[in-house]
């Protein structure tokens, strides 16, 4: 009976992967990029950001390759790091006061729309047939802001007071300031069997105008997908 079942569950596969007409699953991986240390300030305060590096990502993913000598791929993705935060005021004398560091999260959500077409197809061994594919399209996101001033003084309401941070306030004040950004994105990816899962290794660069975000205009990430054919 055992046998059986595994024979079934194997060829519900096999009959997926002939005749799916695209696949969809999660993505899990990294954005290669480093954001550097900033200094905000004026006569009574500044607020210093450390740099960190390589945000994770995590995302999902449809894609539909019914229509003859091109896919359609649509992705979102969420996008964090930690970092840490120092603020430093007049309060209590000529030498100031400086209280920190704060662990504070950056992050983001995009919206990926690709085209891709098949390069080359190929045999992996223990990982049976492949392809590799290459692609590019258009791009959405919405970051929230590091911290700096106008922050802090949302918060407080006084710069030159003694530090209270209030987690609510904070949370909406990223709402309230988020960066909107479009641009575009170039990708090639590996495709194979993992498992008897739809899996892909994917290089992608994005394009845009990042540089109040990362002082950037683009930025790199990779990324591994787990799926299933539909």
């Amino acid at each position: 009976m055992k046998n059986i079942k595994l024979l079934v569950i194997i060829n519900l596969f096999v009959f997926t992967s002939l005749f799916a007409i695209g696949g969809l699953g999660f993505y899990g991986g990294q954005g290669m990029l480093t954001v550097a240390s900033t200094t905000d300030e004026n006569d009574i305060a500044t607020v210093t950001t450390g740099e960190f590096s390589n945000p994770m990502q995590f995302g999902v993913y449809l894609y539909i390759d019914a229509i003859p000598f091109i896919d359609i791929e649509v992705d979102a993705q969420a996008t964090w790091s930690e970092y840490t935060f120092d603020f430093s005021n007049t309060f209590g004398g000529p030498d100031g006061t400086t209280v920190g560091p704060y662990d504070s999260y950056w992050g983001g959500v995009s919206t990926y729309i690709t085209l891709r077409k098949k390069l080359i197809g190929f045999g992996i061994p223990l990982l049976g047939g492949a392809k590799i594919h290459a692609g590019g399209g258009y791009n959405m996101h919405s970051f929230g802001p590091l911290a700096n001033l106008n922050l802090v003084e949302d918060l407080m309401g006084d710069l030159s007071a003694e530090p209270e941070f209030n987690e609510k306030k904070l949370v909406e004040f990223v709402k309230d300031n988020k960066v909107d950004i479009n641009g575009f994105h170039v990708q090639a990816g590996l495709q194979f069997n993992l498992l008897m899962l739809d899996s892909f290794l994917i290089y992608r660069q994005t394009f845009g105008g990042f540089e109040d975000v990362i002082d950037a205009k683009s930025f790199g990430s990779i990324n591994l997908r787990l799926g299933f054919g539909i």
